[in-house]
């Protein structure tokens, strides 16, 4: 395990961008952080509220969901609302949801469109949402309703999977191009609750599990295959897999602000996300 990064707030939602990036949200800051690979902070853009995930859309730009300050407030002057944001550059827009209650991560889906969470702020997450937003109309569009604290999601072709934190599971379903049906059976955390999901290629789940202080890795039948532990406490909110061969497991860790690079050379590599995966 490396150190890439410290003391930079409360950390979460990583990306590993087409061209070469990796960027976290340091929520508690209202800021979004380009971190070196080799270690260090290579700038930020301020959003203010509470960024919490991060997703590279169609033509590369990056989308922030904004919890609106309702998750952990920051100390940002620059006023932000619950919704989502949209930076090209250092440029940022802001994108407003109708009844957004505090957005939480997303994905890009392989309709083209920017899918993500909307769980409410802490104790009052029984009436989560799914969502899908048209990144050239932004038309959003409710896909799931009264869903108790969705949290990460990731795509593999048209499959979802999507983690309920509360309930300690992982759901799978299949976008059909006019809506989602189940995908197979419910994959159950053995400790903790979901937070971020990250796929390898070889079908592998990944998931974050905050409350257990562990990454909990299920196999492609959905079984649960190997925990791995943290030598210190960590708080690992989400996680990405980095570098050019996409070999490198990136963690956001909240204890202590920090963001934690995993080498794992021959292991499976991550699943290129959105855009850049196969069906």
């Amino acid at each position: 395990m490396r150190t890439l990064a410290a003391g930079i707030g409360f950390t979460e939602g990583p990306v590993w961008t087409r061209d070469g990036r990796l960027l976290v949200v340091a929520m508690s800051r209202g800021r979004v952080v380009e971190i070196d690979l080799d270690g260090g902070v290579l700038g930020s853009v301020e959003t203010g509220g509470g960024p919490n995930g991060l997703a590279e859309g169609p033509a590369g730009e990056i989308w922030v969901a904004q919890n609106g300050g309702a998750v952990r407030a920051s100390g940002s002057a620059r006023p932000a609302v619950a919704g989502l944001h949209r930076i090209d550059g250092t440029a940022v827009t802001d994108f407003p949801v109708a009844r957004a209650q505090a957005p939480n991560d997303l994905a890009l889906g392989p309709d083209g469109r920017i899918w993500f969470t909307d769980p409410g702020p802490p104790g009052a997450t029984a009436d989560g949402r799914l969502c899908a937003l048209d990144p050239g109309t932004g038309e959003t569009e409710v896909v799931l309703a009264a869903v108790d604290y969705p949290n990460g999601l990731a795509f593999a072709g048209d499959r979802l999977y999507l983690a309920h934190t509360e309930e300690g599971r992982v759901t799978r379903h299949r976008w059909t191009g006019t809506g989602l049906v189940p995908d197979g059976p419910d994959l159950v955390l053995p400790a903790g609750g979901p937070d971020g999901l990250a796929l390898d290629v070889e079908g592998r789940v990944y998931a974050a599990a905050p409350d257990a202080d562990a990454i909990l890795v299920f196999d492609d039948e959905g079984r649960f295959a190997q925990r791995l532990d943290f030598a210190e406490p960590t708080f690992p909110t989400n996680l990405c897999f980095a570098g050019p061969g996409l070999d490198v497991l990136v963690v956001t860790a909240a204890k202590g602000g920090r963001v934690l690079a995993f080498d794992r050379p021959g292991a499976a590599p991550g699943r290129p996300l959105g855009a850049r995966a196969a069906g």
